[in-house]
């Protein structure tokens, strides 16, 4: 495979897991302001923390009201990382890897933009946005499933997943991440007593709250979210499933060896790290040099296999 062709197909990956994530968070987000009282300092602006695009929005918008901040990360065309860019980049990278990819794969992630664009305009109202970003939710989960059972186990395939899971776990640290914030920024005994409705919350982002009851079997405790969150080695959306997935298809390409290395310190970590006593500030920090070994596995791929005449 030609390393610009695996490169293509590694940021469809990305991207596409981007888009479901992002109408996830910004779906379940709506919900989470509705349980909170009035007098709970829980905005907008959180989930521009959330996201970490606070800088970006700034450059862009005056007010973090929710029309502001919905419009910024769905269909905000100035914002590279905006649901609807996003999509534009993964129709680009599908379209022009057509001949490596099932046919129906590369019709749903353009039904999906289509969709996306001709609809912008419903996500100012609730109701309309809800409706649209469950669609969209959907349509990835039917593209998941269309590559999942119609695409050989190739090189193909494993950058795609390289980029799905690097996209994932990014995803899952930013959630735990934002626990800790909401729960930092209101020392409130009132929002102490909210803790659990934000933690329920959280994991409905990540579609794992029936997981997390059947796998933990306790009332929703924060410890006990965050170690599923990142040390459960069973939960596809955690950062450990996701980090062993990741050595896993490695081990498949050619040169793997600085790739896995960069795993292995990211799986070691993970490894040291216990939430039973951790400070909000403290996770707060953990999810910030999570990201970074994350980062730095990204550019380790880069390196490896897009910046050499073959991927392998």
């Amino acid at each position: 495979m030609l390393s610009k062709v695996a490169n293509r197909v590694y940021w469809l990956g990305r991207y596409m897991e981007r888009t479901e994530n992002t109408a996830k968070l910004v779906n379940v987000y709506t919900s989470l302001l509705l349980d909170m009282p009035k007098g709970t300092d829980v905005g907008w602006h959180s989930l521009l923390k959330i996201t970490g695009s606070e800088e970006t929005f700034g450059s862009m918008y005056d007010e973090m009201n929710e029309q502001n901040v919905t419009s910024f990360l769905l269909t905000e065309q100035r914002h590279m990382g905006s649901m609807l860019c996003s999509l534009s980049m993964a129709r680009e990278n599908a379209r022009t890897s057509r001949d490596i990819l099932p046919r129906e794969a590369w019709e749903v992630v353009n039904e999906i933009y289509i969709l996306a664009k001709t609809d912008k305009d419903t996500i100012l109202s609730r109701s309309g946005r809800y409706q649209l970003l469950t669609r969209i939710v959907h349509s990835g989960q039917r593209l998941e499933g269309i590559l999942a059972g119609g695409l050989s186990r190739n090189h193909t395939h494993t950058f795609l997943h390289l980029g799905r899971l690097i996209e994932r776990a990014d995803t899952t640290t930013r959630i735990v991440d934002a626990g800790a914030l909401l729960l930092s920024e209101n020392s409130l005994k009132k929002m102490r007593s909210l803790e659990g409705i934000v933690w329920m919350n959280l994991l409905k982002t990540l579609s794992a709250y029936q997981m997390y009851r059947q796998e933990v079997k306790r009332q929703i405790v924060g410890t006990e979210v965050i170690r599923f969150l990142l040390k459960d080695a069973r939960f596809p959306r955690s950062v450990k499933f996701c980090a062993d997935s990741l050595e896993l298809l490695a081990t498949r390409l050619p040169n793997c060896y600085a790739v896995r290395g960069k795993i292995n310190m990211l799986l070691q970590k993970l490894k040291d790290f216990s939430p039973d006593g951790a400070g909000e500030m403290e996770i707060h920090r953990f999810m910030d040099d999570i990201q970074i070994e994350l980062y730095d596995i990204d550019s380790a791929i880069s390196a490896t296999w897009f910046n050499s005449e073959l991927a392998g």
